[in-house]
Order: C-alpha cells, then structure tokens, then sequence
C-alpha cells in the first residue's frame, strides 16, 4: 500500500494566537457584524440627524452612500490580492484599522468632506474584513462548510438588523448621533483585535492555503475572461438580464437604506418606528437568506428570481406611500424577501446556465458592473432637493425592477457550445 503523501510543514509562527476554530469562526461573524450595522443597514437611521445639524442637502448626504457602495464595489477584489501577499491575519488587520478610521472620521465631522471619506473608507474596510477573509479562513477549518457560513452569514446579516436600534439606544442616552459612531469606533477596535488574534497568518495552517479566496483577483479574471465559455457568456442578453436584476437590488438597496428613514418622518412616522420597522425588514431579510439555500435545492432558480423582484417592487411600492403600519410592513416584507432571496437567486441562475467552470470570472465581472447601483443615491437626494420629497425616488425604483421583472419573466437558458457543463435543472 502506498503510504499517504506528506502534510507540507507550515510556519508555526503565523499560527494564531488563540488557536481555537471556534474562536476565528466568533471572531470573523462578530466584525463582520460590526461592519454590516454600522455600514449599509444603519447610516440611514443616523443621516437625518447628521443633515439637520450640519445643514447639508440631501444630494450630498446622498453621494456619501454613493461613496460606500463604489469603494465596496471597486474593492471586492483587493481582499484576494492582499491574502495571497500579507496573509488572512494581516488582511483583517488592515481592515480593521481602516474601519476604526472611517468610524472616527464620521464621529468628528464637520464638513461634507470629511464625511464623504469616512464613508469611503467604511465601503473599502467592508470589502477588507468581510465574506471574502472569513469564507476563505472558515471553509478551511471546519469541513461542515455549509453549516458555517449559512451561520456566519446570517451573523452577519444581523448587524443589519442590530444598526438601527443601536442608533436608538445612543441617542436616547446623549441625545445627538456623535456618540453612535464612536460605540462602532470602539467595536471595530474590540472586533478587530480578537480577529487579529485569531485568524491565521500568511502561512497559517489551512487545509487549502494555496486555494484562491471566493472571489478571483483581477490578474486571473482578465485571464480566464479570454476562455471560451467566459467570452460566449458575456456576450449572451441572459448573462446582462441577471447582473440587470442583482444590480437593481443593489441600487434600491442603498437607495432605501439612505432614504428611508427620512422619508418616513415626513409623512409623519416618528423615527423610532421608523429605526424599528428597518430593523424588522433586515430581520426578514436575514431569515430568507439563511434559508435561501435549502428553498434553492427545490426551486428553479428563475423562480426565485421572480419572486425577489415581485418582492421588491411591492416593498418599494409600499415604501414610496407609507404613512402607517400596513404599508410599512408591506414596506418590510417585501424588501425583506427580495433582499433575502437575491444572492442565492442570482449566483444559482449563472450556475444553471453556464455552470461551475466560468462561474468565478462571471460573477466578479458581476460585481464590477453592480457598482454602477452606487449612483442611486446620490441622484435620489438630487431629486428629493429638486421636489421635495422622495416618493418619487421610490417610484421610479419600482418601475427598474417591474422592467427586470418582465425581463426576467421571458428569460430563456442560453444556447450552450459543445462542451460546456451546466447544473441540472431543479425542479
């Protein structure tokens, strides 16, 4: 018999320095966390207070949203670059620290300046900390790889449900929203320092450190964009009907989260129904997506794709009208649904057609395309300064995903060459 290969010999000293698995996995959900309430889920919630005391227009406080989602988008690739080169451990550090200064940068600001950069700084540090450092560590250490990230990632889409109600709490108790930033600044410091901890160095002990992160850096995607089955993909209306529908959800995304708060104490809700009803819909959001997995071993992915942008535009109906609870929770659990759904049904459709082989470089092309959805915001609050109000922001986002709907509805498979391997229709 022969005997088994040799395990090669890693660097001891980039072991952690608290060495347990269950630790790095608390470690990586509790910053990813921080970063989803602080970031995307809750600047909306603390915008209302930021405009009235600073005297902003909204199209500024808009464009800082504008600002997040571009550095996040733009950046979702650097996570990759900088693993292979620093290591996991220094990668979050870096993070971590670029975190802590956009936190502060928020917490100090007196000018529009200094608040597009903290916003800027706080997109980048979530592309640095977040799913691509944590997926990579996590399906090395357990090898239930399912089970670990379906609950790292409703960890993490928890912080978007605890944002709002932090901001709640702080004002209540100092009565002004510097003291909600400096609650993230202090979370980043805590969070960051127990991942440095934790995590593994450049030559951690990784069942697959030579693997490449989840997503692929720009080197390779530009390679692999010169196969054949990338090249037919990205010249097919299919592959541009689906990244059409995860960039809307990301457009209305940002664009609710930076307005909606606002939006609702002027037609009268008062802003901690308003914080609760936001937190409620992330709640919702991050129940579909932890069961978005199995609802997808049953249904066609297609089918969950419909039902996601149905979500949306009712939740974006209910949104741009709402003055009470009915139409909030239509708000809720629309939004809720389609947000949930929309990851699971858009990376499985590109499974479906195109299959596993030119998966990666298809859905970082994706990525760099959706970061087109940045510019919602910034135009939203052009209009909410031009007409005074946003009910016309929302409306308009129904009427781009009731496009994508149709679009979607008349989505046929793409004709495939000889060769080309796809997943088996669910049914």
């Amino acid at each position: 018999m022969a005997a088994a290969p040799a395990r090669p010999v890693v660097a001891r000293a980039a072991q952690p320095v608290i060495g347990s698995r269950w630790a790095a996995f608390a470690a990586l959900s509790l910053i990813f966390f921080v970063v989803s309430a602080g970031a995307f889920s809750s600047i909306g919630v603390v915008l209302p207070s930021m405009v009235k005391e600073m005297h902003w227009t909204w199209e500024e406080a808009g464009i800082g949203f504008t600002y997040l989602g571009i550095a996040c988008g733009f950046a979702s690739v650097v996570p990759a670059v900088l693993i292979r080169w620093i290591g996991v451990r220094a990668t979050v550090g870096v993070g971590a620290a670029i975190l802590l200064a956009g936190f502060c940068l928020e917490a100090t600001t007196h000018s529009v300046t200094s608040y597009l950069v903290g916003t800027a700084l706080i997109g980048l540090a979530f592309a640095l900390v977040s799913t691509v450092p944590g997926s990579h560590v996590l399906t090395g250490l357990f090898k239930r790889r399912s089970t670990v990230l379906g609950t790292y990632f409703t960890i993490g889409a928890l912080g978007g449900v605890a944002g709002p109600q932090v901001y709640v709490a702080v004002n209540a108790i100092t009565h002004g929203w510097r003291g909600y930033w400096l609650v993230f600044a202090v979370a980043a410091v805590v969070s960051g320092l127990f991942a440095v901890l934790t995590t593994p160095g450049k030559g951690g002990d990784l069942p697959h450190e030579d693997e490449p992160p989840e997503q692929v850096g720009p080197a390779r995607m530009f390679r692999e964009m010169r196969q054949p089955a990338v090249r037919r993909a990205l010249m097919t209306p299919q592959y541009y009907v689906i990244v059409g529908a995860y960039t809307t959800y990301l457009l209305i995304n940002t664009t609710a989260h930076g307005f909606a708060i606002q939006h609702l104490i002027e037609r009268g809700v008062d802003s901690t129904s308003a914080a609760v009803m936001f937190s409620i819909e992330a709640l919702i959001g991050a129940a579909v997506s932890s069961i978005g997995g199995v609802i997808g071993e049953k249904v066609a992915p297609k089918t969950l794709l419909i039902i996601a942008l149905i979500g949306t535009t009712v939740g974006m109906a209910g949104l741009a009208e709402a003055r009470g609870f009915l139409l909030m929770s239509v708000f809720a659990l629309g939004l809720g649904v389609g947000f949930g759904l929309s990851f699971v049904a858009s990376t499985m459709l590109l499974l479906r057609y195109w299959g596993p082989r030119p998966y990666l470089e298809l859905y970082s092309v994706m990525c760099l395309l959706s970061t087109a959805a940045a510019l919602g915001p910034a135009y939203g609050g052009h209009v909410r300064d031009v007409l005074g109000g946003f009910s016309e922001v929302f409306w308009a986002c129904c009427a781009i995903t009731a496009v994508m709907l149709v679009a979607t509805v008349f989505l046929k498979p793409p004709r495939l060459a000889p060769g080309d391997v796809v997943v088996e229709d669910a049914p």
